[in-house]
């Protein structure tokens, strides 16, 4: 069973201000999984922090019981979203379905949150959305000078406060996969209805809860990452700050995520239900229930036993004399991989096509990071897929270049693909 901690950890709701919260899983203490380093000499990996996910008591958010500064975790960052092709193609996807929902009318203005290294606005711009990007790290710097108008902050409201005053306020705010970064959560939604008109929407999509649960998403749970939403807490998070709950939809990024669109109530930004979409939704999630913490008591124990197999896999294919190698140095691998202590002994490379990653060491384990091309060099016999979500993207790509060999997927259960 879950175990319940109060008031003496500290711990106080980044949603509601609660301070009881019951533990679901407890990974311990990993690096962060962003602390790449170029050398062995380099200790900044060596870094350990807690990953402890637990639920509120009170309003039933899961969350990070403790928090990485934010500043240390995303003032500079490693990962684009223009790496992935999936991801390439959903940004393409996504600014078309929101120009047939919210025609752009001849430049209608659209701000985008944690706006990474511009992929959606460049997207957004040629529907014919005037746009801007809000984003913290390094690459807010890199996408200024490459033209897209990009405010490099951690949004709040004193920032939507700023871009009110500069740019007017925005008939659209987008956060893709951001939600669940967010540090100080009701400063964000605040900012939200700050920056928003009367009658504007908010798009909000985020990996979905559920899917961590059923498919054992452990992978996803790091220091980055410090809430997971089901419906019903996305939905109390909204209504708090006048963002009402109209349509919702599901898409497979990040392992499976809902993308939410909520309007500003106008008047006095009050309103008490999500929409009719939702209703259906809640239901389920109250009859599995998903925001119980008894429905989680079984969570740490099955993560451990996946962790054993995995690591179990992967011992008896080098005591066999096996080659591994695994592909896509995603955060989520990170922490599998730190978690599970698997290091060059078991993985012998770990290969991204993301430049900016390659020829550095993983986090904590050491793993080297090669190109795509030099994986292929080298000819392990097996490959483990490390962002599982990408697995038929990634399996394609390898096959279309000749790989033969099988294919690992870790989760929900370790397999070997032929």
């Amino acid at each position: 069973m879950a175990r319940t901690e109060r008031g003496g950890d500290g711990f106080v709701c980044r949603l509601c201000a609660g301070d009881g919260c019951s533990v679901v899983l407890d990974l311990g203490l990993l690096p962060l999984a962003n602390d790449f380093v170029a050398s062995a000499d380099d200790r900044r990996d060596q870094h350990r922090a807690p990953v402890v996910l637990v639920m509120c008591d009170d309003c039933r958010l899961l969350q990070l019981r403790d928090l990485v500064p934010p500043e240390r975790l995303f003032g500079t960052y490693l990962w684009t979203t223009s790496t992935s092709a999936a991801a390439r193609e959903h940004a393409a996807r996504f600014a078309r379905g929101l120009a047939e929902r919210h025609p752009p009318d001849g430049g209608r203005f659209v701000v985008e949150l944690a706006s990474n290294d511009g992929l959606l606005l460049r997207e957004l711009a040629a529907v014919g959305y005037d746009v801007l990007g809000v984003e913290p790290s390094n690459l807010a710097d890199e996408t200024s000078a490459a033209g897209i108008r990009t405010v490099r902050a951690f949004f709040a409201e004193p920032v939507a406060a700023s871009i009110v005053a500069d740019h007017g306020r925005a008939d659209v705010v987008v956060a893709r996969n951001v939600l669940g970064h967010v540090a100080d959560l009701r400063g964000f939604l605040a900012g939200v209805a700050c920056l928003l008109r009367a009658g504007g929407t908010f798009v909000v999509e985020s990996p979905c809860a559920l899917f961590l649960h059923h498919e054992l998403q452990y992978d996803t749970v790091f220091h980055e990452h410090v809430s997971y939403f089901t419906v019903t807490t996305l939905c109390d998070a909204l209504l708090r700050f006048g963002l009402v709950p109209e349509a919702v939809d599901f898409v497979p990024m990040n392992g499976g995520s809902f993308v939410c669109e909520a309007r500003l109530r106008p008047g006095d930004g009050i309103a008490r239900e999500p929409g009719p979409p939702f209703g259906p939704l809640l239901a389920v999630e109250r009859v599995l229930r998903l925001n119980e913490v008894e429905a989680w008591s079984w969570f740490d124990a099955a993560v451990a036993q996946q962790r054993e197999r995995l690591v179990s896999l992967l011992t008896g294919l080098a005591a066999a004399g096996a080659t591994v190698a695994a592909y896509g140095a995603a955060a989520k691998t990170m922490t599998m991989f730190a978690s599970c202590g698997i290091g060059p002994d078991l993985v012998r490379v770990i290969a991204d096509a993301n430049p900016r990653k390659q020829g550095l060491l993983c986090p904590g384990v050491r793993i080297p990071v090669v190109s795509p091309d030099e994986l292929l060099r080298l000819r392990p016999d097996h490959v483990l897929i490390g962002p599982w979500n990408f697995t038929a993207e990634i399996a394609g790509q390898l096959r279309a270049r000749g790989y033969g060999g099988e294919l690992i997927v870790p989760l929900p259960v370790p397999r070997l693909l032929p």
